[in-house]
């Protein structure tokens, strides 16, 4: 129950970073940018079908890594905002980029090689087992507003245990991942020691770390019950909602997936 209690904290604490250092948003925001960017571009513009199936396989590699990429220098950019914070100084974004991109992601870099690999098999064993929804038209294959936002929520495939399971699976690994940086942003150690680091506080608080995952998924069902509420009414409602609205639920998935990462991000630094 200690663990639990103290998984619990951890939680209340990094929202309460959140409020109180909004800036330690901005860099998941940015990030979200690139990601979204990327994910319409792929998913609407470009063409798959020049592909055959082993570039198709070192194409998505390379994207996968490139989100890797995002995700570890957001995280690393946090944690140097945080030391910043706790250091006395002022806290300068520029500075805190600057740190991630010229000093932490180099050590990294083997660990994100590790972890694109993880989430590539994850990935298409995931997309193997799911399927698209039915009642797919052509004009569901051209970007729009709303196709925009039903992409970037995920709402594309049908729900499955086995698709929902390699969910939860490539979020334990994100989060692993993110409890390892800190000892690369913060100790200076390399990928080696740090991995071991990383693993060893896990191993030690297992349990809360378990809560802190339970916990940033919750928030995430939660945050995200707005967005899946639009949809359902768009779609089982037949209620046509204008692009602006689409645009708006857009905005909201950006600040959701950017606080739910966050959390992650948070949690795992705390911890």
């Amino acid at each position: 129950m200690g663990s639990i209690k103290n998984g619990w904290e951890l939680i209340k604490y990094s929202t309460n970073v959140f409020t109180r250092y909004p800036l330690t948003a901005l860099p998941l925001l940015l990030t979200w940018v690139l990601y979204a960017a990327t994910v319409l571009y792929f998913q609407y513009s470009f063409d798959w079908k020049a592909l055959d199936l082993q570039q198709s396989l070192l194409v998505a590699l390379g994207i996968i890594f490139f989100f890797t990429l995002l995700l570890s220098f957001s995280a690393m950019t946090l944690l140097e905002l945080i030391q910043q914070a706790e250091s006395g100084r002022e806290m300068s974004l520029t500075a805190a980029m600057a740190e991630a991109a010229t000093f932490d992601l180099i050590p990294a870099l083997p660990i994100l090689v590790v972890w694109t690999a993880v989430w590539f098999v994850l990935s298409l064993i995931s997309a193997l087992l799911s399927r698209r929804k039915r009642g797919s038209s052509s004009s569901e294959d051209k970007l729009s507003a709303e196709n925009a936002a039903r992409t970037l929520a995920g709402a594309n495939t049908r729900f499955s245990f086995s698709a929902a399971f390699f969910r939860a699976l490539n979020k334990g690994v994100r989060m692993t991942v993110f409890l390892i940086l800190p000892a690369i942003a913060w100790q200076d150690l390399g990928p080696w020691e740090a991995a071991k680091r990383g693993l060893r506080v896990l191993r030690l608080n297992f349990v809360t770390f378990m809560t802190g995952y339970t916990l940033s998924e919750a928030a995430g069902l939660i945050v995200f019950l707005p967005p899946a509420l639009v949809m359902y009414a768009s779609s089982k409602g037949h209620i046509k909602l204008p692009d602006w609205a689409w645009y708006c639920t857009i905005s909201y998935i950006a600040l959701a997936w950017s606080y739910v990462i966050y959390l992650e991000q948070m949690f795992t630094a705390s911890l």
